[in-house]
């Protein structure tokens, strides 16, 4: 997962810069409609993955380093 996250970060990026052009600049209508779509698309992917980075993994490796030096 650690793998993914300058990814998810990238995508996050990408999603908001998408969202700022699609509402400050005069598009045609077809970029008018598909600018936000693509920027909702890349903003909720980016946000399940670095919630489940941070909510999900993040506790799991804690728990599973605990648990490897109680073995020990």
């Amino acid at each position: 997962m650690i793998k993914n996250l300058p990814l998810l970060i990238f995508i996050l990026i990408i999603g908001v810069s998408t969202s700022t052009m699609s509402t400050n600049e005069h598009l045609s209508m077809f970029l008018e409609w598909t600018l936000p779509i693509i920027s909702i698309i890349f903003n909720a992917t980016a946000v399940v993955g670095l919630s489940l980075h941070v909510f999900v993994y993040k506790p799991m490796k804690q728990a599973e380093d605990n648990l490897n030096e109680v073995i020990k």
